[in-house]
């Protein structure tokens, strides 16, 4: 029977579309990476599915660079934020990757230890363990990374004071290790006296929570990394593979988007210029 107030055709045409149209198809996109990567991320999914509910993620615990390499690699995950160019042996067939931005490393300490700037000298001192005191008799406690990594290889190129201090941190017994982004400022959050080095956007994900200083009287800020007046950056890479699902494609895209990268420069992003 035909509605009283539409022609036929125009009721055999909804009825079509009433009966052909699918709902999009649900997809889970597994990403994982450095730790302030996966940091970055997550609010920017949250974002991201607003506009597409049916689209989930799966984000682990960060497992850092290397691993989410060699798991995109073998097909274990859909998008892997490394915070480091990738290496000659990781650049294999069938993935692609494009630097997202950078944020600048920032010498930070527990929330008590009112640090407003250090000089490399100082900070040298401290991993040392020559500067074993702060102004409150608490003890300074390092909070090192793990000596392959990019966030040491950058603390060493403050100086080479500084590089013989990161090696002599190291031989020292019972020091504090970060293993990850997370581990570091979980530390820094929790334990008095601790200072380490470590991305911005760390902090900036908790607000509060730490004290973040000067290095050499100038601020870790994305506006003097702009500028140029602060040198001290890790890179964010985003990689997937070559003929990524189009769920992951979407992704992308947003993170592309304008609304996207403002929301990654409040979150501690320098974004890079557009792929």
């Amino acid at each position: 029977m035909s509605h009283p107030y539409l022609p036929r055709g125009v009721v055999l045409a909804l009825l079509f579309l009433l009966l052909s149209w699918q709902p999009a198809a649900a997809e889970t996109i597994r990403l994982n990476g450095t730790g302030c990567g996966v940091t970055l991320m997550k609010p920017l999914i949250a974002s991201f599915q607003k506009s597409h509910p049916e689209i989930s993620f799966e984000v682990q615990k960060s497992v850092g660079s290397a691993a989410s390499l060699k798991a995109i690699a073998k097909g274990a995950l859909d998008v892997a934020v490394p915070g480091r160019e990738l290496k000659p042996q990781e650049k294999v067939a069938g993935i692609a990757w494009y630097e997202y931005g950078r944020t600048p490393y920032a010498v930070v300490t527990h929330h008590d230890t009112k640090l407003d700037n250090v000089t490399t000298g100082q900070l040298a001192a401290m991993y040392f363990g020559t500067h074993g005191e702060w102004a409150d008799g608490d003890f300074v406690r390092v909070v090192l990374r793990p000596k392959e990594d990019i966030d040491t290889a950058v603390l060493r190129s403050l100086s080479p004071e500084m590089d013989r201090a990161v090696t002599a941190a190291h031989a020292r017994p019972d020091m504090l290790m970060g293993i990850t982004d997370q581990e570091t400022f979980d530390h820094l959050k929790k334990t008095a006296g601790t200072i380490s080095f470590i991305p911005l956007i760390m902090p900036l994900s908790e607000p509060g929570t730490v004290n973040v200083a000067r290095l050499n009287g100038v601020a870790p800020t994305l506006s003097n990394l702009s500028d140029g007046k602060y040198g001290y950056a890790k890179k964010i890479l985003v990689v997937t593979k070559k003929n990524p699902s189009p769920g992951v494609k979407a992704f992308v895209q947003f993170l592309e988007s304008k609304k996207a990268r403002a929301m990654a420069q409040k979150l501690g992003l320098l974004p890079a210029a557009g792929k």
